[in-house]
């Protein structure tokens, strides 16, 4: 009786379309166009490029993730079974690439680091002084801040211990920007409650995430980088075309090959004693700021620029069609 139910729903209710079904579709659609090349702009695209693979169709993935981005997506199981199955993989960073080797057996003759960019030209909407009235930073205040999602990656959770870190160090007066996220995010709400526990609520500006972030980051005198994990992001570009010093975490990620040799500062992993220490350097020495802001600038113009780093990866695929 069972078994004759079971035949009846078959035949009478039709089976629910899975996302690997709808996939799949699509895939068995995109093969019969006859594609030379299949580009992959992320990990995620992974699962998607492995049957034009199987094809003899040559596929190129750009990677810009580290564990944490790439295992959020699959698990390591299947990018073990499955990494090998791409023709070139495009490394956002030689950290992207290192981590694909350690953590996922990839070879290394498949990988081509090419780093991330950004155009050429950058638009200010707002000039500084008419920002810092806007957002009641006094004159005389420094202004030190980060740019970022609020997530635990980022690290975001950690800005208000630093700056009553800061604060506790030195009587320079300066303002902390935290810019991104709103506050319906949680992050931001519990960042919110820290800073009037530690006694810095004054010190801090939360602005939410808006269309114009390059004017905040305009207004800043030094950069921070608090991300635990960054493959290369695209915010420290954006700081380091605006001259910017920039602080950031040894082992966060591409951050460290960017900023180092003196390009940058780069203090050891979640140490905010150090970093509090960095930054009130920076603070006191305008010299050192501007210095550290124009080797920036200079390494992101003849190293990183977009037209190199385009020509990089057309070159690239020139090899494979």
């Amino acid at each position: 009786m069972r078994r004759n139910l079971k035949k009846i729903q078959t035949i009478v209710l039709k089976k629910k379309e899975t996302h690997q079904d709808k996939v799949d579709k699509i895939i068995n659609k995109l093969l019969l166009n006859g594609y030379d090349l299949i580009y992959g702009n992320t990990i995620v695209t992974l699962s998607w490029t492995l049957p034009f693979y199987k094809k003899n169709i040559p596929t190129i993935i750009a990677v810009h993730e580290l564990t944490f981005g790439i295992e959020s997506v699959y698990s390591k199981e299947f990018v073990l079974e499955n990494i090998t199955n791409i023709t070139k993989i495009i490394a956002g960073s030689r950290a992207v690439a290192e981590n694909l080797i350690d953590q996922y057996h990839a070879d290394p003759k498949k990988i081509n680091v090419v780093h991330s960019f950004i155009d050429s030209t950058l638009t200010i909407q707002k000039d500084k002084e008419n920002l810092r009235k806007e957002l009641a930073i006094p004159s005389n205040h420094l202004i030190v801040g980060i740019a970022s999602a609020q997530e635990l990656r980022k690290g975001t959770e950690m800005i208000p211990l630093l700056v009553q870190k800061i604060a506790q160090k030195t009587d320079i007066p300066f303002t902390f920007i935290n810019l991104g996220g709103d506050s319906k995010s949680s992050a931001v709400r519990c960042s919110k409650i820290d800073a009037e526990k530690l006694g810095i609520a004054d010190t801090m500006i939360f602005v939410s995430h808006n269309k114009f972030p390059n004017d905040y980051i305009n207004l800043f005198d030094i950069f921070l980088l608090m991300s635990r994990e960054d493959p290369f992001p695209l915010v420290m570009l954006t700081a380091a075309k605006l001259k910017k010093p920039i602080i950031a975490f040894e082992k966060s990620g591409g951050a460290t090959e960017f900023l180092e040799n003196e390009h940058g500062i780069l203090v050891p992993y979640l140490d905010l004693d150090i970093m509090s220490t960095e930054v009130i350097k920076l603070m006191k020495e305008p010299q050192l700021r501007e210095k550290l802001g124009k080797n920036i600038y200079k390494r992101l113009e003849e190293d990183y620029s977009d037209e190199k780093l385009t020509l990089d990866i057309f070159n690239l695929i020139d090899e494979l069609v």
